[in-house]
């Protein structure tokens, strides 16, 4: 009997993944399933698209393509609704809460022989009052389909008969809290937008419009080289975006936010894209951590630690929850990945060697078929913009939705956005 073979009389082990992000999905749907019986535990039926949101919410794609089902037909993986609460290592069992008010059931748990901790990450306001209640965050497709109906409620709303200017110039200011690659992305995206299918649909709104892009820190794309955050704010010029660093929000209110540098700033839309922290399982957890914005700490095969650096039986750990030690990796899908597909080899028994994260080229969308990319070869203009959008293309995972945007592509260039038909 060869190996192969005798694996399929061995029993599967239990393996259940928290989460249904970049990370949760990659694995399992990477896992070999002749070896491991799969269980995904999620609060969400879909893992979205992130680098395609903004562009969802500008109407450049269908909201159904920017995201994917946990389920699959072809795929044997359990998915469970659920909220995980705890886990207690020495047992090998999760404690959860059902993602629904009116069942009976309240809490439940389950026994597992491997656990990868991939719950992600959460929207972190920095504590800035007003955020939760009156930004809108872009996360997922439901954020997407609410920033869309936002923008169009602020365009209708300023075609009202008998509105002053000036009211008109604060529905129609939309800010952006973040100049990192997604706070970018939203401006370039709004940008293209109200330059050509809004400048259709409204023209006579179009003086009104205005675009800024607030950030604490003195520069945008903290993460790429001085020569392209010049480009990008040179880019920024052009498209009439106003850039404010070194911009400190105090709060959020309904239809505005005050800063320290300039007091009251009226808004129709604030969009909040300053970063991530940790979720409230990881918060939680008794296992090391990083010291700043606590993410769990494992060692180079993406193994759990203790606080007291033993190692924990059974459990891993990816995605943005998680940092190799001494690696400080980005909170990126591209890392989320390739942390991913590496554990489902191991534990797949295809590969025993230390995880090595593969440095790959960071993509930023300016606006106007105009981009940057950072990585072994720094370069901008329509070059960046064409490695952007293969980018989008090689992040969808079926068939169905890379046919589905090419289709979407030519369409916009033929008849115009679904959202202004010529």
């Amino acid at each position: 009997m060869s190996s192969n073979e005798g694996a399929k009389w061995l029993p599967r082990k239990d393996v259940i993944i928290i989460g249904s992000g970049w990370a949760g999905s990659t694995l399992a749907t990477s896992l070999d399933e002749t070896k491991h019986s799969i269980t995904v535990i999620s609060p969400e039926t879909t893992t979205p698209y992130t680098p395609l949101l903004a562009s969802a919410a500008c109407g450049l794609y269908e909201f159904s393509l920017v995201e994917t089902p946990i389920r699959h037909t072809n795929k044997k993986i359990k998915f469970v609704k659920a909220e995980v609460e705890g886990i207690d290592f020495k047992a090998k069992t999760v404690r959860c809460i059902p993602a629904f008010d009116d069942l009976s059931v309240k809490d439940f748990v389950l026994q597992y022989d491997i656990v990868v901790i991939a719950p992600g990450s959460r929207n972190n306001t920095f504590n800035t009052p007003g955020v939760s209640e009156h930004a809108v965050f872009l996360r997922n497709a439901k954020d997407a389909m609410k920033i869309a109906s936002r923008i169009q409620d602020c365009f209708e709303k300023a075609s009202i008969p008998g509105l002053t200017d000036a009211q008109k110039h604060s529905l129609l200011h939309f800010v952006i809290v973040g100049a990192g690659p997604t706070g970018v992305e939203v401006s370039s995206e709004l940008s293209d937008l109200f330059s050509t299918s809004y400048a259709s649909l409204y023209p006579h709104l179009k003086p009104y419009v205005s675009i800024a892009v607030h950030d604490v820190a003195n520069q945008v794309l903290s993460g790429f080289d001085t020569k392209l955050q010049d480009y990008a704010m040179g880019s920024f010029t052009k498209r009439n975006v106003e850039v404010l660093t070194g911009s400190h929000i105090e709060r959020v209110e309904k239809n505005c936010l005050y800063t320290k540098e300039n007091g009251k700033i009226d808004a129709g839309l604030v969009i909040w894209a300053t970063g991530n922290k940790s979720t409230a399982l990881v918060d939680a957890l008794p296992v090391k951590k990083t010291p700043r914005n606590p993410r769990i700490l494992t060692d180079s095969f993406l193994r759990v630690y203790t606080p007291s650096s033993e190692l924990v039986d059974g459990a891993y750990a990816i995605g943005d929850a998680a940092d190799v030690e001494d690696a400080r990796l980005p909170t990126t899908a591209e890392v989320a990945c390739q942390k991913a597909k590496y554990l489902a080899k191991a534990l797949n028994g295809k590969v025993d060697e230390e995880f090595r994260y593969q440095q790959a080229a960071i993509v930023a969308y300016l606006g106007q078929n105009d981009g940057v990319v950072s990585g072994k070869k720094d370069y901008s203009g329509p070059q960046a913009w064409i490695a952007w959008r293969s980018k989008n293309f090689l992040w969808t995972r079926t068939w169905r939705q890379k046919v589905l945007i090419v289709i979407g592509w030519a369409l916009d260039l033929v008849t115009g956005r679904s959202i202004a038909p010529r």
